[in-house]
């Protein structure tokens, strides 16, 4: 911030400066309206609930902020302990995943699958030739090894 109201300065001197300043104050409303609409997003579901605990394991990765992670589940997690910055959120299942922050960045997460989950029905859909064929010709090495 102090290197934009610098350069304001050093190039267009008080209208620079000016220049800088209401470019910083934009940039600040800009991430202020963002993090309020993301909260407001998140607000209409249960706090620490998602569809799927495996969806929302998949798609996480190391580095990811916090807003990231609010993206991918769409719920506010359950904080786990008052000290630590590990978030619990839960799926319809009974499944749960721990993911742990460290600042302000996933360091590492944890799930927990129930016993005895009923599977998803299959998808039933139409087969073409070409998958036929690429099934048959893998059916022999598969058997092989």
């Amino acid at each position: 911030m102090a290197s934009a109201l610098l350069a304001g300065w050093w190039a267009f001197r008080w209208a620079g400066l000016v220049l800088g300043i209401t470019v910083i104050a934009f940039w600040s409303i800009l991430q202020f309206n963002r993090a309020s609409r993301q909260l407001r997003n998140v607000a209409d579901r249960p706090k620490g609930m998602v569809d799927s605990v495996v969806t929302l394991q998949s798609k996480l990765g190391h580095g990811m902020t916090m807003a990231e992670v609010l993206d991918i589940s769409k719920s506010l997690g359950q904080r786990v302990n008052e000290r630590g910055n590990d978030w619990l959120w839960r799926d319809s299942y009974g499944n749960q995943i721990v993911v742990s922050f460290r600042r302000g960045s996933v360091e590492r997460w944890s799930a927990t699958r129930t016993e005895g989950q009923p599977s998803a029905a299959p998808v039933s859909r139409p087969v073409s030739v070409q998958e036929t064929a690429r099934v048959a010709d893998r059916a022999p090495i598969a058997a092989a090894a």
